[in-house]
């Protein structure tokens, strides 16, 4: 699958705030094969600081765990490192951005440029689940069990679904898994 690059994005967040980042997942994807993935905890901008019941019983990520964490300016940077130019690819890619340009906001830089391209949109053109959340998809596609709300484990289960999609429908680059034009990102609930 010469030519199908790109690095899956996960993120999870202390609170409702979409600046409120506290944890990362990367994989990235070069000719269709998952080379490298990453992960790990990030110490929230102090403006946006406070966990919530809600978020933590989702993801397990308590305040205690990211005291030593690094904070956003360097994840930023290694997110950067890790993925270069790559366009970004996300399950929900509505949320994510935001989280990305969020986060950057509250911390006074620049969010990058990168393209976003959404396995939710993608899922709904060509695999017509009823439901489109990311264990579903994973499930449908036979990639096995993950860790849900688990930022590095969402990010390799999403670069191995649009692997699977497409190779599935034989489209060997972003371009026709996301043709110009089309949607390329769904609404801003979380999936």
């Amino acid at each position: 699958m010469r030519g199908l690059n790109f690095t899956a994005i996960d993120f999870e967040t202390a609170n409702s705030k979409r600046g409120s980042v506290c944890a990362v997942g990367l994989a990235r994807v070069m000719d269709g094969v998952v080379v490298e993935s990453t992960s790990w905890l990030i110490k929230p901008p102090r403006a946006v600081s406070e966990f919530s019941p809600i978020n933590m019983s989702v993801h397990g990520i308590r305040p205690a765990d990211v005291r030593t964490a690094p904070g956003w300016a360097e994840s930023l940077q290694r997110i950067m490192d890790f993925s270069g130019d790559d366009p970004f690819v996300a399950h929900n890619a509505p949320f994510d951005r935001s989280v990305l340009r969020g986060a950057c906001a509250e911390s006074g830089l620049a969010a990058p440029e990168n393209p976003f391209h959404c396995s939710v949109v993608l899922a709904r053109r060509l695999l017509g689940l009823e439901v489109n959340k990311l264990p579903h998809v994973a499930n449908a596609l036979g990639l096995g069990g993950f860790r849900h709300h688990d930022a590095g484990s969402d990010a390799e289960i999403c670069a191995a679904a649009v692997v699977a999609i497409a190779r599935r429908h034989a489209l060997h680059s972003l371009d026709v898994l996301w043709p110009a034009g089309g949607p390329t990102s769904s609404g801003t609930r979380r999936a």
